[in-house]
C-alpha cells in the first residue's frame, strides 16, 4: 500500500505519515544501514519501510487523534510490533541526529 499511495495518491502518503514520499525515501536511505534494523533471530524484523512508516505514522500524530491500537490496525500488526518499530526507528534516527539536524 505504501507503495501505491507513493506513486499514485502522494496526498494520502502524506496525510498518513505526515512527509512527502521524497522525504520518506530520504530517511529510509539514511537510516536502513543501521545495526538496530539487523537480525540474526528466527523471526525477521518488518522491512525497514514498514517500520518507518509505522513512525511516521504514530509520530505525526497525536492525543486522542490515534492510539498504538490505531497504528496496529492500520498496519496489521500487533502492539508490540508498533512499540517495537517505534524503538527501532528513534534509535537510529537519534543516532544520525547530526545528519538530520544542521544549522546553515
Amino acid at each position: 500500500m505504501l507503495v501505491h499511495h507513493e506513486e499514485c495518491c502522494p496526498h494520502l502518503f502524506w496525510q498518513k505519515l505526515c512527509v512527502n514520499p521524497e522525504i520518506f525515501d530520504d530517511i529510509l536511505d539514511d537510516i536502513s544501514d543501521h545495526p538496530i534494523f539487523q537480525n540474526q533471530s528466527n523471526n525477521p524484523q518488518l522491512p525497514v519501510s514498514v517500520q518507518l512508516a509505522i513512525f511516521l505514522n504514530q509520530a505525526g500524530h497525536y492525543g486522542n487523534a490515534i492510539t498504538l491500537e490505531d497504528v496496529a490496525q492500520w498496519a496489521g500488526v500487533s502492539v508490540g510490533s508498533v512499540v517495537n518499530c517505534t524503538n527501532h526507528v528513534m534509535t537510529a534516527v537519534l543516532d544520525a541526529h547530526d545528519q538530520f539536524v544542521c544549522f546553515p
